[in-house]
């Protein structure tokens, strides 16, 4: 989970989830007026989706570490950390296929690896919540 995780973060902010082909003339007026032709999910167009993802993954990312990678106790919320995993990891799974839909044009490579990303921490929040609800108490 904490991989696949972190890998989308990347996904989300570095790869190109759109590519626009611009002819030579275009490039260098695109250029000049500062236009992207290959966005990242946190990028227009419905940045707000890449945006939440990203935080709910950071979430993630963060309990994981904090949990399993060191000695230090986190406060106990109402709902199980298990269940707030396997929320968070639907959430970004349907944000990410929900900016996935709202701009089928144009889809870059980054779009395909995002929603497979997606999946993965969807299934690794899943995964955690099965080992929450086998733990003994």
């Amino acid at each position: 989970m904490l991989v696949a995780g972190l890998l989308l973060l990347v996904d989300l902010i570095l790869l190109p989830w759109h590519s626009v082909d611009l002819s030579p003339t275009e490039q260098l007026v695109a250029d000049q007026i500062g236009f992207d032709p290959t966005p990242a999910a946190v990028q227009p167009p419905a940045r707000g989706y890449g945006i939440a993802a990203v935080i709910f993954l950071l979430v993630m990312i963060v309990q994981i570490a904090i949990a399993r990678l060191t000695t230090l106790r986190l406060p106990e919320p109402p709902v199980p950390w298990s269940q707030i995993q396997l929320s968070a990891g639907v959430f970004v799974l349907v944000v990410l296929a929900i900016k996935l839909i709202r701009d089928t044009g144009g889809l870059g490579y980054g779009a395909y690896s995002g929603i497979l990303g997606g999946l993965l921490v969807a299934y690794g929040g899943y995964l955690i919540a099965q080992e929450g609800a086998t733990a003994p108490s």
